[in-house]
């Protein structure tokens, strides 16, 4: 056995394929590493996986990442002469509801988009493809004839091997015993053959990851569950090109395995596995299979197809595999120890992602970011709480399924509920509010206090069961005044001498404001791409208040940190607990707080974007003119302890002026006519200020913050930007009967795709479709191009003409809001 080296400039620990797509990347650019397994490559959860390649995901950025996946394993073979099993036989999706076929007329149109082939397909070719199918309820399908599938192990020797073929090393039977660490900072890699120096290490362990960075205080929150499948005897006439099948309605996937038929499963509720930690001798192990628990999924089997019963089962298999709480994988570096990343939880897609996670991954260690925005798969996404095991444990046996299943709107998470809960939760609650979880978070999305609390069951498009109550909301946001409790956002504290400057390097507004000044600013990387969309708020010369949605709690004050010069004298303090945030908003909305406040909330005393320390019944709070409805509005930062007090006094101040509660619906409903962005559909990592609309937030005469030379160069061309964020109307559309719009809608002009719709829904203050699109013209998004132009929404393969302009539809001049 060759002996470890004694440094390496990154180590990567697990041999699982995107451990070794990483290796093999990072080779391709140049760069040796060294990659560890405790075991034999693949003998976790790779060797038993499905195989299958799929390339069409939600965003664009991860779409295109699978379709280099798919590209790779297509040339592997020739490259390394080490045979993949690679096979382009295509997918199949099927529909048996007609919720589900208007999802899969989108995938359809979103395909093209993307310049994948696709087509819808009936019965009948369906029949042609799969003969031995009881097509009963089948309402259509949806055909990707570019998919495929590959062999896992397979494959991953070939990585391994074309990444030795440009230096890397890999060693089998080597257990990391733990990693060097100094002042928060990795140096070394311990194993039990020696210890390999190293500034760069990333942990792709599998269902190892969470238990392994637990021992650090790291938070990878992730689980191992059972995943069965049942093969076949040989089937005659099983054409080995027969496309891959996905019910996800019935939650199984088909596909032909060397002339037998792999039937797999996805149950809405898992069996986690390894409560104690994965046995020490695991290695290409096989679990016993539950008959029992599976009984369900294979009776849906031999119902859709009733051969099953004469063809014979050679195996009833089940291996676990490493999920999520939110069913997506953990990549990049970790938050609180510099020089650690990680590519774990792939939630059973580790094969189709393995190319794309290599090749990003690899970027990531070498040029310090990824060229595309990463930012719904970020390791930093995950919070502290999480790093709790039964919490991962419970959650893992329903985010098995999270794929699976029918997914709409009121489809609710109903393990680990009640982890975390505003402070005024049950009077919330006594309200009538209806909540669903975000990140742990107890979330009032609306108010109906004839539901108990519950959701609709009947899934359902663009009008919905809760939709009569959202529109209330929001016609009282416009005519009187609505309360939205908001304590889940994120509430970061940046104090110092250099506080100041701290945040001026990530934001492209200038900082160094009046106290009592709130800014609306976005966090910018190199790139000048959005990193984070916020509120910076002067509390005092020293101290900042960043406001930031419940998602981006700990990404963002990694941001801060990260970039930071280490000579700077500050700190960032995460106050989420330790403060709710009351907002309220409406015509009437300064009636009601002035009734019960001495201190002047007139709009020359506190006008829009100022915040001041008041009095609010018996309470001091920090009051904030801004609103996300568009709305006059006031955002209520107080104390914890304080909350159900100022509370009380809102509610009882707001009888006279039609105060009602409004929930994160409505929110969204009324942000969408303000055409007010939303981090993480509207704009990401990829889009810059100046291509959003955003370019009022940046000060290029700042010196030097993220992003300001790519930002210089952008303003300084002569056109305007080729990408930029518009506001669309559909011209003919009804709110119950449709059409809708969600996202990944196609956008044309005059018969071209230029674009594509990132928000959508139902305006209920303009009684209009609404939604924000991103579109393209590399001559520049001109007011006059827009104009000279004839515009199409392309919805569930239906175009219908919209109305487009860089303004929002409601209150284009912020009157309103202003006021």
């Amino acid at each position: 056995m060759n002996p470890l080296p004694q440094t390496a400039p990154v180590v990567i620990i697990g041999g699982g394929i995107c451990g070794v797509s990483t290796l093999y990347h990072l080779a391709k650019r140049g760069v040796p590493a060294v990659l560890l397994e405790r075991k034999k490559l693949a003998s976790g959860t790779t060797w038993h996986a499905a195989g299958i390649v799929g390339q069409l995901r939600d965003s664009s950025a991860q779409t295109e990442l699978g379709k280099y996946t798919a590209n790779l394993f297509r040339t592997l073979e020739e490259e390394t002469g080490q045979g993949t099993g690679y096979k382009q036989n295509g997918t199949i999706n099927l529909a048996l509801s007609e919720v589900r076929l208007d999802q899969l007329k989108r995938s359809h149109d979103h395909a093209g988009r993307m310049g994948i082939e696709s087509r819808l397909i009936g019965n009948d070719e369906l029949m042609a493809f799969w003969p031995w199918l009881d097509v009963s309820g089948v309402q259509g399908a949806f055909y990707v004839p570019s998919n495929g599938q590959v062999n896992p192990l397979d494959v991953t020797v070939a990585l391994a091997k074309g990444a030795k073929a440009n230096g890397a090393q890999v060693f089998e039977d080597t257990k990391v015993t733990g990693l060097t660490i100094k002042n928060g900072r990795v140096l070394a890699v311990e194993t039990d053959r020696g210890t390999i120096a190293t500034d760069k290490v990333l942990l792709a362990g599998g269902m190892w990851s969470h238990r392994f960075a637990l021992r650090y205080g790291l938070t990878v929150p992730l689980h191992a569950v059972e995943h069965f499948y049942i093969l076949t005897e040989a089937v005659p006439d099983l054409s080995p090109t027969t496309p891959i099948l996905n019910i996800i309605e019935e939650r199984t996937y088909w596909k032909e395995d060397a002339g037998k038929l792999l039937i797999g499963a996805f149950e809405a509720k898992g069996k986690p596995w390894g409560r104690e930690g994965i046995p020490e001798s695991f290695e290409f192990d096989e679990l016993p299979f539950d008959m029992e628990h599976l009984e369900p999924e294979l009776e849906r089997m031999f119902e859709r197809m009733p051969a099953l019963a004469e063809m014979g089962i050679q195996t009833f298999f089940n291996g676990p595999e490493s999920f999520t709480p939110d069913g997506r994988p953990y990549l990049g570096p970790v938050p609180d120890l510099s020089g650690l990343f990680v590519a774990t939880g792939m939630n059973s897609n580790g094969i189709l992602n393995s190319g794309g996670v290599g090749l990003t991954m690899a970027e990531w260690l070498i040029d310090g970011s990824p060229s595309r925005g990463m930012g719904p798969l970020a390791a930093s996404r995950a919070h502290p709480f999480q790093k709790n095991s039964a919490y991962c444990r419970d959650r893992s046996a329903e985010s098995i399924g999270f794929h699976y299943g029918l997914n709409w709107p009121g489809r609710q998470i109903d393990s680990a509920r009640g982890v975390r809960r505003v402070p005024l939760h049950d009077q919330l609650l006594a309200k009538g509010a209806v909540m669903a979880e975000r990140i742990g978070w107890e979330v009032p999305m609306y108010f109906d206090p004839d539901t108990d609390g519950n959701w609709p069951s009947e899934p359902t498009l663009g009008w919905h069961g809760w939709s009569e109550a959202v529109e209330t909301e929001c016609l009282a946001a416009m005519n009187d005044c609505v309360l939205v409790d908001q304590s889940m956002y994120a509430k970061l504290l940046v104090k110092g001498t250099d506080a100041v400057h701290a945040l001026n390097r990530v934001c492209g507004a200038q900082m160094d404001v009046a106290t009592g000044t709130s800014i609306y600013t976005q966090f910018l990387n190199q790139r000048g791409g959005i990193e984070a969309d916020v509120t910076v708020t002067r509390l005092s010369p020293d101290e900042f208040l960043v406001l930031t949605g419940h998602p981006s709690q700990v990404r963002d004050r990694m941001w801060i940190e990260r970039h930071a010069d280490p000579n700077w004298s500050f700190s960032v303090f995460d106050a989420t607990a330790a403060y709710g945030l009351l907002t309220v908003h409406g015509p009437k909305s300064r009636d009601v707080l002035q009734s019960i406040s001495d201190d002047d909330l007139s709009n020359d005393a506190l006008p829009f974007g100022a915040a001041r320390e008041i009095d609010i019944a018996y309470a001091r709070a920090w009051v904030i003119r801004r609103s996300f409805l568009g709305e006059l509005g006031f955002e209520i930062l107080v104390s914890t302890e304080f909350c159900a007090h100022v509370f009380e006094a809102i509610e009882q101040a707001g009888q006279p002026h039609g105060l009602r509660p409004a929930g994160m619906f409505a929110m969204n409903q009324c942000r969408l006519e303000k055409a007010f962005r939303h981090f993480g559909h509207d704009i990401g990592e990829d889009d810059t200020p100046y291509e959003t609309g955003l370019g009022f937030a940046v000060d290029l005469n700042k010196p030097d913050f993220l992003g300001r030379d790519a930002l210089v160069r952008q303003k300084q061309q002569a056109k305007p930007p080729a990408e930029r964020l518009v506001s669309i109307a559909v011209e003919t559309a009804d709110k119950k009967l449709g059409p809708f719009l969600s996202h990944n809608e196609p956008v044309w002009r005059d018969g071209k795709i230029i674009g594509h719709v990132t928000s959508g829904g139902w305006g209920h203050r303009v009684e209009r479709l609404l939604g924000l699109a991103s579109i393209h013209n590399e001559q520049g998004v001109s007011r006059d191009w827009i104009a000279e132009g004839s515009f199409e929404v392309q919805i569930a393969g239906e175009k219908h003409p919209i109305e487009v302009q860089l303004q929002p539809f409601y209150d284009p001049g912020a009157e309103r809001m202003r006021g």
